[in-house]
């Protein structure tokens, strides 16, 4: 558990294993980005824990995408906290349904382990409880109503239907559209999966252009988006 506060939030990262969920305060209110893999649901609710909250102090879960490593616990959390689930339109299928997708490889690295993880992992590693979404985003929704300035965007790339949750301070929460990881050049913030580089990218403008200044990734480290920025500059935008 880490904690950040940078504008209008206080924030939370909760690190589990090779993936983050975000605990965002605003006003008395709380929001959970993202709920983990399947079968680390202790390790959540110990992070909640060590906000000093009760599963019953959250308000909204948003879901950047239904893979397995996002969705694992949105289960669970639904039945402890009673907030509503919110996921785009794309995806909402694969949380209803328990659904098994892994997005191809965007460069030769993600190619191989998204072939290993189609064919050769055990379907098992992927199951997770299936939860009933209450809110199903399309384009964009503001979030004023839960206590929070914000919005949740759709910004496909990593999968086609990502959202990224844009507070009005400019904090973030990018899911995988932006992550970091010990790569080389773009790669170090561009995911190795997804469904299209150059929707990531144009993902990634559009966000700089509606204000981000802050990053929150569901891999590694939080880092300032003008490194996006930067990567755009250096790698082009198609």
């Amino acid at each position: 558990m880490s904690f950040a506060r940078r504008g209008l939030f206080s924030i939370f990262r909760i690190k589990m294993p090779r993936v983050n969920a975000w605990l965002a305060r605003h006003g008395g209110r709380w929001l959970l980005v993202d709920s983990g893999k399947p079968k680390t649901s202790g390790a959540l609710f110990d992070g909640i824990a060590g906000a000093c909250l009760k599963p019953r102090d959250i308000s909204l879960l948003i879901i950047t995408h239904a893979h397995y490593d996002h969705v694992g616990s949105a289960g669970r959390l639904k039945r402890e906290t009673g907030a509503p689930i919110a996921i785009h339109g794309e995806e909402a299928g694969l949380l209803r349904t328990g659904g098994f997708e892994i997005s191809d490889g965007l460069n030769a690295l993600g190619r191989v382990r998204a072939f290993l993880g189609r064919h050769a992992a055990p379907r098992s590693m992927f199951a997770f409880e299936p939860a009933e979404p209450d809110i199903i985003v399309e384009s964009e929704m503001r979030i004023d109503g839960f206590g929070f300035p914000a919005a949740i965007i759709h910004s496909p790339g990593h999968s086609r239907g990502s959202i990224s949750l844009l507070a009005d301070d400019g904090s973030l929460f990018s899911g995988d559209l932006a992550i970091s990881q010990p790569l080389p050049g773009i790669w170090s913030h561009m995911p190795i999966y997804g469904s299209s580089a150059r929707d990531i990218k144009k993902s990634w403008r559009m966000l700089l252009e509606r204000g981000a200044k802050h990053v929150y990734p569901s891999h590694g480290h939080d880092f300032p988006a003008k490194e996006l920025e930067s990567l755009l500059s250096r790698y082009g935008e198609n």
